[in-house]
């Protein structure tokens, strides 16, 4: 486990980056578990480290067998903490998230207006701005969000929970919005619909502000190591908005001995990892993309001036783009896993413990070398903290960084 020191603060328009967060830590003192965060610092305005170390303390001596039972146990310790929330805490979590709801699709609708009222409609007939346009903008957007969200699945607190639950808590402030929207001069009559598509964002499991927390070790009865991200948002009307992230969960196992796991600012790690850029990876299936779609149409342009006949044309039209996009994206896959990543991972296989944990610092290291030799934030940097779990010695800290010296405090028995 490496991590990293840098956090960043956002203060209205200002933002500033501390090299002092500590994002690894132990969660328990006698067993093989360990937690690393990302993103947000805090948890409904309690620091996550403070969490932690409570929990640590109320569990006490108490085992589980597999790794996944630690994680769910520390879900429960929130839920029976009420969240370290107060009601009034939940409502601004809330008021929140459904402001930072409407801005988003507020910008998106504006994009397309302007495309739209500026420019060619998707019949590619001109289309003239107005009040009309961008009140059927909004309800195209509102209405194409919902099953985009129902898609991503429900978090499972919120599997019950209905949309006039939904209704009944936050009456007042679906008020406030259509207020805001008549206030902005955005389409104010359109309620149903904004509460519909907020409900379906609310309960899902899609990307949104809030913790990765990453658990790492062993339960009492597994043989090898094994890795649980959970996402934990916030906390409203008494629920919790948090999801298992099954997909990139991963479990060492006869067959798979192996695995780097990269999280939050993954984008250089995957680079080495991968042999390419994921954004470059992006723009080259993007362009292929484009490229066989511009080919098939001069194809049947060319067919159309030579004559060809209807029936040729209608075949022509009829090609499937998809399976060639398919394979070729197959192929492209293929290659980075037996040119790179397998290579990587059968290193990592045969490396030592000191081994792994210098090449999980250096993957820190090299993101923060990119960050500060490029134009973007410096959101990696500060000291990396390096920590190992085995199942025989438990959690060992390799480098940690701490806001006191040890040597002038003989007394204090270091756990973080």
């Amino acid at each position: 486990m490496a991590a990293d020191s840098a956090m960043t603060v956002t203060r209205g328009e200002k933002t500033k980056i501390y090299n002092t967060a500590t994002k690894i830590f132990r969660l328990s003192l006698e067993h093989p578990v360990g937690v690393m965060m990302y993103n947000s610092v805090e948890f409904m305005g309690t620091p996550w480290d403070v969490i932690f170390k409570i929990y640590r303390d109320r569990r006490g001596k108490q085992v589980f067998n597999t790794l996944k039972e630690y994680a769910m146990n520390f879900i429960d310790f929130l839920n029976a903490e009420n969240y370290f929330s107060s009601t009034d805490s939940q409502k601004d979590y809330f008021i929140s998230e459904l402001s930072r709801f409407y801005y988003a699709m507020k910008e998106e609708v504006l994009k397309e207006y302007e495309r739209r009222g500026n420019g060619l409609g998707e019949d590619g007939e001109q289309e003239i701005g107005g009040e009309d346009l961008l009140h059927d903008i909004f309800v195209e957007q509102l209405t194409r969000a919902i099953p985009f969200y129902e898609e991503q699945g429900v978090n499972p607190e919120f599997e019950d929970y209905t949309l006039d639950n939904l209704k009944s808590f936050a009456h007042k402030e679906f008020d406030e919005l259509m207020e805001l929207c008549e206030e902005e001069q955005m389409p104010s009559d359109m309620r149903e619909l904004w509460e519909k598509c907020f409900y379906a964002y609310i309960r899902s499991k899609s990307y949104y502000y809030g913790t990765g927390i990453v658990f790492e070790g062993y339960g009492s009865k597994d043989i090898y190591p094994s890795l649980i991200p959970v996402y934990i948002s916030g906390a409203f009307d008494h629920r919790m908005r948090y999801y298992v992230n099954e997909e990139e969960a991963a479990s060492i196992t006869n067959d798979n001995r192996s695995y780097i796991c990269p999280f939050a600012q993954s984008d250089v790690m995957f680079t080495l990892l991968k042999g390419i850029a994921p954004d470059f990876l992006e723009k080259i299936d993007e362009t292929h993309q484009e490229s066989i779609a511009t080919t098939k149409q001069r194809l049947i342009d060319a067919a159309v001036e030579a004559g060809a006949s209807d029936d040729v044309i209608a075949k022509m039209k009829g090609v499937e783009l998809d399976e060639i996009q398919n394979t070729h994206d197959e192929e492209i896959m293929s290659f980075i896993r037996e040119e790179y990543v397998n290579g990587i991972l059968d290193a990592v296989d045969s490396f030592s413990i000191d081994d792994m944990a210098n090449m999980a610092e250096s993957l820190i290291s090299v993101t923060n070398l990119q960050r500060h030799f490029s134009s973007s934030d410096e959101s990696v940097g500060g000291p990396i903290d390096v920590a190992v779990i085995t199942r025989s010695e438990g959690f060992i800290w390799v480098k940690h960084k701490q806001w006191f010296s040890q040597e002038l405090n003989p007394q204090t028995r270091v756990y973080e």
